[in-house]
């Protein structure tokens, strides 16, 4: 498949306007994104291969409905920004959840988009704490749908990438404006569900966020998270898992791959 008919069935399955290079365009962009395609780590402790070219993450994530992580979710939106006529650059970040002296591998590709002599971060896979729009390089605080994103240099030249969290400032990942390519993305992607460190290899995770809900599945736990409010449900079944993972992330799995699941990462939490 093509760029352009990669690009058209995209904007049409998310029933997105007319393309624009526009901050609105992009807005609307991130906001139906991630609440059409979800975030997940099924294919990895499926212990499937994680293809990253153009037709892979297009076929797995908008043809199938299966969603993946951020080496699928940003190549398509860098693909298809990029078509579109963006500015846009591959950059590499490190996920140190307010660690800023770890040094885990770059593992989180991002999308760095210039738009009017501004700097955008556009994330569509970061999962649960990821922002529900672009956020600008800045170091001013950035309201989305109730949560608070910033983007600060450190003093040491990194750039953190920072939300609000028990109202403190948390960075998720630090990144650089390096040059980077799609050999580093493969890199990365082959460390990410391959490495038996690995943070998707070793657990289940799967979150969908739309309309200022998040609902957000790790291991043995099912969190759902509306107007500050935050509902957590236990996974005590191969079963209530197998109905969760579809109802709420589209995610089809037969019988004996929830059993399989659940006595690898739920039944001895």
């Amino acid at each position: 498949m093509d760029i352009q008919t990669i690009t058209e069935d995209y904007i049409s399955t998310l029933e997105l306007p007319t393309p624009e290079q526009s901050l609105d365009y992009l807005n609307q962009l991130q906001n139906q994104h991630i609440a059409k395609f979800g975030f997940n780590s099924l294919a990895v402790v499926l212990g499937n291969d994680i293809g990253i070219e153009s037709n892979d993450v297009f076929d797995k994530i908008v043809t199938q409905g299966l969603g993946g992580y951020c080496f699928e979710h940003n190549k398509l939106v860098y693909d298809v920004l990029t078509h579109l006529g963006f500015e846009t650059r591959i950059l590499m970040g490190r996920v140190i959840y307010n660690n800023l002296d770890a040094e885990p591998p770059r593992t989180h590709r991002i999308t760095l988009v210039t738009l009017n002599g501004e700097d955008y971060i556009v994330d569509c896979g970061f999962g649960h704490y990821g922002a529900w729009f672009p956020v600008k390089v800045s170091a001013e605080p950035q309201q989305q749908l109730g949560d608070t994103y910033r983007i600060i240099q450190h003093q040491d030249g990194r750039y953190l990438y920072q939300l609000i969290k028990d109202g403190e400032f948390f960075t998720l990942y630090t990144f650089d404006f390096n040059q980077y390519n799609e050999a580093d993305c493969l890199t990365g992607n082959f460390y990410s569900y391959k490495h038996p460190n690995a943070g998707f290899v070793n657990n289940l995770v799967a979150c969908r966020k739309e309309n200022g809900t998040i609902w957000s599945l790790r291991n043995d736990q099912l969190f759902v998270i509306e107007q500050g409010q935050t509902r957590i449900t236990k996974i005590d079944t191969p079963e209530l898992l197998q109905t969760l993972l579809k109802e709420l992330f589209t995610l089809t799995i037969d019988e004996q791959q929830a059993e399989y699941l659940f006595e690898r990462f739920l039944s001895n939490k």
